[in-house]
């Protein structure tokens, strides 16, 4: 590789990593909003049940 192409690899691995970084950001987003609208947006509020589904005990 000369340097023209390193230079062009490490931007696009740099637009790469802003991409997962903004991916990574709208599902905490998401994850958020969904406890919110589920009533779980409490820290200290254990769930119901599982992510199976199975009743916590």
């Amino acid at each position: 590789m000369n340097d023209h192409q390193v230079t062009e690899l490490i931007e696009a691995i740099r637009q790469q990593t802003d991409a997962i970084n903004r991916l990574a950001s709208s599902n905490a987003a998401l994850v958020q909003a969904m406890a919110e609208a589920e009533g779980l947006d409490e820290e200290d509020q254990a769930p119901d049940t599982y992510l199976d589904g199975a009743p916590c005990r």
